[in-house]
């Protein structure tokens, strides 16, 4: 029964097999389009364009979102079934998400013979196009555009992440000075499904960081992992959907301080800072009443060069598996790969574009 996800007649049969799960009421669906989303390298992205009917009788237009793998899986570790699960368990949260509908692991009717899940799609942009405009008319959007995002963090970092099942996703620190040995453990231990080959750099910048683990974290929270601009959907200057869950985490908030893109910019005027990492974090506490500091987003930023190799590494190991492989997992297992050894030495103080001296 399983046919191609570019196929609207199938998914057509499929979306009505699975109409009651579309939204309360809907008894009906007609696919008109199906089409492959360009943004995201790790997973697929669908666009379907719909119109459901509702027990009224009433059609409206309606568009949905299928996420899946790639045919030579997925780039970054973390299941797909994970993925849903966090949007799943953070529907009816105060942070603002899509809905998770289903999941399709039947295989009468998993597109393409893969897994695959379908969400709602939230109308909005991933675009802000002010925000790297260093101009001083545009230092108040920057900001508020800055505070919007610190806000929606403190959501995530504030959910009762125990009492919603996260314990059931994630590996749970024994307390909040356990956070960071804990997102090391947690790594290893995934590295350890695939890894093929040893990594001396990776060794020793595990050392260096247990040597240095932060264990003056104040409380464990959900951390969203890759965050802000390009990761998040806005409308009318608000975050309508926070997007992107693949790197989720139980741990410090200072996890998700290394990770944002772009929405803590530095912004000096007549040679005063009005705006940056200090003065987010700061407002950051207003909010919640967690302290981060800057020397534990300083450790979670040379963290991050563990899970970029993580990934690369997951990619190498799916290109050794099969042949041929789709491009992107050549590039990660060997460029970004490359990069991600770069970025790991300079942890420990060695530059590797430069001769070792015995």
């Amino acid at each position: 029964m399983s046919g191609r996800l570019d196929d609207a007649g199938f998914v057509g049969r499929w979306f009505r097999h699975r109409a009651a799960r579309l939204g309360p009421g809907v008894v009906d669906v007609r696919v008109h389009a199906v089409r492959r989303l360009s943004r995201g390298v790790s997973r697929q992205t669908w666009s379907v364009s719909t119109e459901v009917r509702e027990e009224t009788g009433r059609w409206s237009g309606r568009e949905f979102i299928v996420r899946r793998d790639h045919a030579d899986g997925g780039i970054v570790p973390t299941p797909l079934r994970t993925e849903y699960e966090t949007y799943r368990r953070l529907n009816g949260s105060p942070v603002p998400t899509a809905t998770a509908l289903w999941f399709e692991d039947d295989p009468r009717w998993e597109p393409d013979g893969r897994p695959a899940y379908v969400r709602t799609k939230v109308e909005g942009d991933w675009r802000l196009p002010f925000i790297a405009d260093e101009s001083p008319e545009q230092d108040r959007a920057r900001i508020a555009a800055s505070k919007e995002h610190l806000d929606k963090l403190a959501l995530v970092h504030t959910l009762d992440w125990e009492g919603l099942g996260f314990g059931e996703l994630f590996p749970v620190p024994s307390s909040p000075a356990d956070c960071a040995e804990n997102l090391i453990r947690a790594a290893l231990a995934r590295l350890a499904d695939f890894q093929f080959e040893p990594n001396p750099v990776l060794a020793e910048t595990i050392s260096w960081l247990r040597a240095r683990a932060p264990r003056d974290c104040p409380r464990i929270t959900l951390c969203k992992g890759n965050n802000g601009h390009g990761e998040e959907v806005w409308s009318g200057g608000r975050i309508v959907a926070m997007s992107d869950w693949e790197l989720a985490a139980l741990g410090d908030p200072a996890y998700d301080f290394a990770q944002v893109q772009e929405m803590i910019p530095e912004i000096h005027r007549d040679g005063r800072r009005i705006w940056g990492l200090p003065e987010a974090l700061a407002y950051y506490r207003e909010r919640t009443g967690i302290e981060v500091t800057v020397e534990r987003v300083e450790f979670y930023r040379m963290f991050y060069g563990v899970l970029q190799f993580l990934y690369s590494h997951h990619a190498a190991a799916l290109a050794r598996r099969r042949d041929p492989v789709a491009l992107r997992f050549m590039w990660t297992a060997t460029e970004v790969s490359f990069r991600s050894q770069l970025r790991l030495a300079r942890v420990f103080g060695v530059d590797l574009m430069k001769e070792a001296i015995a």
